[in-house]
């Protein structure tokens, strides 16, 4: 195989599949033939032309993917042909300051589909130290899974710096999308919480998080209490973690509410602005704390796939082949009826 074919974005729903040609790896670089690629939010705005962080056109997209290492350069020591793998969205120096407290901070970083070409294409290269290897029997469906479940991972992890028992917590999970979900799976099969709720305004996405094994609602749909008195403040009703995962500015809002006295509000959604009652996060001590990326994840996310096949493949809704990739954005468009749509190569 000489050449490779891929799906290559310029902005503003113009993509087209491009032929490229392919070289060997040299040094570190692994070359990897990819299986599937998933779409997520910021996909579907760089192909819209909206997308509004650092990026660059023409793009090769794809920063959730799966795949076969078909060759390796002569430095390189993780992996082998025939090694099924998955890889980082943050490609990290590793050496600035940073770097040491948490590698999806790096002062340097590129993301891998966004602001460099990524996996929309039947193969690619990739430096050896972003490249995970997944288990051999694994599901390479289930593997494009792993950063957007590492991702879920790690904004658990970074709960647990402040939390760090959380298996008696009482936890809420806002927002039932690909990333609601991963959050959901790592708190309730990776950390071991107990009490895990995930509410959506979409009630399939809330029968399918009960389905997956979460608690049943309470406090998120009944009435707010009296913020504006101490009774009200810490009456006990409410949360002692709330992962805000939906994006919206009233959900925040609403997390505030709803912690409990020195309650974890995460943040993940990507939202610009909000106004919220800082009396109210002073008078319950709260913490409102912000998470980025997967990078130091994802083995517990392949090991996620591996043990709990079932419920990582809920993820998924549609598989579409590569030349398909217009149908591909259009059903992942469909907040509704689409959850994690895998792009075939």
């Amino acid at each position: 195989m000489n050449q490779s074919q891929g799906i290559l974005l310029t902005g503003n729903k113009q993509a087209e599949i491009v032929t490229e040609e392919l070289r060997a790896p040299t040094g570190t670089q692994v070359l990897v033939k990819t299986h599937a690629v998933g779409l997520c939010g910021s996909d579907m705005a760089l192909y819209n032309g909206s997308y509004q962080g650092p990026r660059n056109y023409p793009l090769y997209f794809g920063h959730e993917w799966s795949g076969t290492v078909e060759a390796v350069g002569p430095q390189v020591t993780k992996v082998v042909p025939g090694d099924q793998v998955t890889g980082d969205c943050s490609i990290f120096c590793g050496g600035c300051e940073f770097c040491a407290r948490d590698k999806n901070l790096c002062q340097r970083i590129e993301k891998f589909g966004i602001t460099m070409d990524g996996a929309s294409r039947q193969y690619f290269t990739q430096d050896e130290s972003y490249v995970y290897r997944a288990h051999p029997q694994a599901d390479l469906d289930l593997v494009a899974l792993s950063e957007p479940l590492a991702v879920g991972a790690h904004a658990v992890r970074r709960v647990q710096g402040l939390r760090p028992d959380l298996s008696g917590e009482k936890i809420l999970v806002l927002g039932g999308g690909t990333i609601g979900l991963s959050c959901f799976f790592a708190l309730k099969y990776i950390a071991g919480c107990h009490h895990v709720e995930l509410f959506d305004i979409v009630p399939a996405r809330a029968q399918k998080a009960l389905d997956l094994g979460a608690s049943e609602l309470t406090d998120v749909i009944e009435d707010e209490g009296d913020a504006g008195s101490y009774g009200g403040l810490y009456s006990g009703r409410g949360y002692d973690v709330i992962v805000e995962t939906s994006a919206s500015p009233e959900a925040l809002r609403r997390a505030v509410d709803l912690a409990r006295p020195q309650g974890v509000i995460l943040a993940l959604g990507f939202i610009p602005s909000v106004e919220l009652s800082l009396k109210t996060v002073t008078f319950k001590a709260a913490h409102i704390i912000g998470s980025m990326g997967g990078t130091g994840e994802f083995e517990a996310a392949l090991d996620f796939v591996h043990q709990h096949p079932d419920l990582a493949g809920q993820l998924i809704t549609h598989q579409i082949p590569f030349d398909g990739y217009q149908e591909a954005f259009e059903a992942a468009s469909d907040r509704r009826n689409a959850m994690k749509v895998l792009i075939k190569f």
